[in-house]
């Protein structure tokens, strides 16, 4: 497992983080997971920095060993975030009824899905579906929340599948905080 994402409270207001946790970790392996769109499978942490702190924070960030991983898949160090907020709206997944109001302005609705919403690295807001959407449903039958999208941005330097990402959401309506994700390309 290779670290792909960490935040810290502090950095992201705008994300609500569980009871007693400030700090975020997603971490992936970057092999091939046929079963998992021949993409990584991501592992999300929610953690107390000072917990984190208190064991000792590694000098050197764990790679895999050669050989053994994808490339694509891959962040090349040292990777930063620079927080700053973006309004995202529904792209492909706009509901019918707004879909008619944005074509009422726009005859050229092929451009709105790529407008509305940002395809990047970050947290929250909207998946920047390049396929078809496809959210994820919990186990309590309801659709779950988007909570992070990692792209082959120039921040993480990968490049995923031509311009794609993977999509991170959980469900807080379910204790445990249940976690699901989704592999976009071309």
């Amino acid at each position: 497992m290779v670290p792909v994402v960490q935040l810290f409270a502090r950095d992201v207001p705008e994300l609500r983080f569980p009871e007693g946790k400030d700090l975020l970790q997603l971490l992936w392996c970057t092999l091939l997971h046929p079963l998992e769109q021949d993409a990584p499978l991501p592992a999300l942490h929610w953690r107390e920095e000072a917990d984190v702190l208190a064991r000792g924070v590694r000098p050197d960030i764990p790679r895999p060993a050669e050989g053994e991983y994808e490339d694509e898949f891959l962040p090349t160090p040292p990777c930063t975030v620079s927080p700053a907020v973006a309004l995202d709206h529904p792209g492909q997944d706009l509901p019918e009824h707004l879909r008619a109001r944005v074509l009422e302005l726009d005859q050229d609705f092929d451009r709105y899905p790529e407008l509305a919403c940002v395809l990047e690295t970050k947290a929250g807001g909207y998946p920047a579906w390049i396929q078809s959407p496809d959210w994820p449903v919990c186990d309590c039958g309801e659709r779950m929340e988007h909570l992070l999208s990692i792209t082959g941005d120039e921040h993480v330097d990968m490049d995923m599948g031509d311009a794609g990402g993977m999509y991170v959401f959980l469900c807080r309506r379910c204790p445990g905080l249940p976690v699901a994700h989704r592999y976009d390309c071309h």
